[in-house]
């Protein structure tokens, strides 16, 4: 009866973390990883559990990280590790160069920056606003950041450059906001992730399309989500 009512609160507490909204992302990419991996006859099966692994863990980190939920760090690290290896195989060298030397190790900066700032009562972050001089100063060094990497990448005969170049500068930047908990990071990710879906349609990679796609959705109810925990937040000052 004991383990009963332990494995009770336990599965509360696991549904109680997302919203219904949230979980409805996450069924919706699991169905579509499944299907696309089932009727995929040219990609082998070690690839395809990779890629559905990247997918399932991806979409779990997204949405945890619209919640403010510091446990989307754990998933995090699965799902950087397998992008890597797709990233790879599709020669998008900025996506392997931002998650192997960038994305990896932020994962435990922003955990430890997380921690020190939850809202003990929702265990959720504590969101911040920029100001306009902050958001004119970001602007101005992502643009630069963007025509720089494009030569670089363009050098190193990769596919897709100034997609790849913008989703890698755009995506630091975003990652940069997010370990410092600016509301503002995810109008930066709906421009990476429309920008991230496009390069995977071009691949012919549909896993990659699908998981994206509920990224960009998620983005959107992350932008809501914040700037609700935001003015809460500055109540609360």
């Amino acid at each position: 009866m004991i383990k009963l009512e332990n494995n009770t609160k336990l599965t509360t507490k696991i549904m109680g973390c997302m919203t219904p909204f949230q979980w409805f992302e996450v069924l919706i990419l699991i169905g579509f990883t499944t299907y696309f991996a089932i009727i995929d006859k040219e990609s082998s099966t070690l690839y395809l559990a990779i890629n559905a692994l990247s997918a399932i863990c991806g979409v779990f980190c997204v949405v945890l990280c619209a919640a403010g939920k510091k446990s989307q760090y754990y998933f995090g690290f699965v799902n950087i590790a397998t992008y890597i290896v797709i990233a790879m195989t599709g020669k998008y060298y900025g996506q392997v160069a931002l998650n192997a030397l960038y994305y990896l190790p932020t994962q435990f900066i922003g955990m430890h920056m997380w921690k020190k700032h939850m809202h003990e009562d929702v265990n959720a972050v504590k969101s911040k606003k920029m100001s306009l001089k902050q958001i004119g100063l970001y602007i101005s060094g992502t643009v630069i950041g963007v025509v720089s990497c494009q030569y670089i990448l363009e050098l190193l005969g990769g596919n897709q450059t100034w997609l790849d170049s913008s989703t890698l500068v755009i995506s630091i930047v975003a990652n940069a906001l997010m370990v410092l908990r600016y509301k503002e990071q995810w109008a930066l990710w709906i421009i990476v992730d429309i920008i991230t879906v496009t390069m995977w349609v071009l691949a012919g990679d549909s896993i990659q399309v699908s998981m994206w796609s509920v990224y960009l959705l998620n983005a959107f109810y992350g932008f809501i989500r914040w700037s609700k925990m935001n003015k809460v937040n500055f109540q609360n000052e």
